[in-house]
């Protein structure tokens, strides 16, 4: 079986910053090839599926696995995904006796976890889409300041309204 080719694949991170960083991050996280898996819209309403449950259950289950974390508003949409991710702490706060240590504590770690848990329920639970539900990579954007945040927030409120 042919693996693909990682190596060509184009960052779209900055170089230079450290993405385990206190602050607000807003994450776009698409379906493989754009298919609309995740659900349906109808009358400005999303009505997720058995997948689209389970990325909003495994979405929110994230917060209890990272203790460093704080997940603001998100939206599943039929074939993306949209949250704003706060990470409170940084990678060197000492952890508290008996809590989950991840290897990193970034937003590359939360989003590998989370994709990662997703599939695998997705394969456990025989839904389909064997062959894939994510694309590879996924997109973030540094939330700067309140106007910024304020702002990520309505579009994710008012997203499945305006599709």
């Amino acid at each position: 079986m042919n693996k693909p080719n990682y190596g060509s694949r184009k960052s779209t991170r900055f170089n230079s910053y450290d993405y385990a960083s206190t602050g607000y991050y807003f994450i776009t996280i698409n379906a493989k090839e754009f298919q609309y898996i995740f659900g349906k819209i109808k009358n400005g309403v999303m009505y997720p599926n058995k997948l689209g449950e389970i990325i909003q259950k495994e979405w929110e289950y994230s917060a209890t696995l990272r203790k460093n974390i704080k997940l603001h508003e998100y939206v599943v949409m039929p074939n993306h995904f949209h949250g704003i991710i706060e990470i409170c702490y940084s990678k060197g706060h000492k952890n508290i006796p008996g809590e989950f240590r991840a290897p990193s504590h970034s937003i590359g770690a939360v989003i590998r976890g989370f994709k990662g848990a997703v599939t695998r329920r997705n394969n456990a639970l025989g839904i389909g889409n064997e062959k894939g539900i994510w694309q590879v990579n996924y997109y973030d954007r540094i939330i700067r300041d309140q106007q910024e945040l304020f702002n990520v927030k309505n579009y994710i409120e008012n997203n499945v309204k305006k599709w």
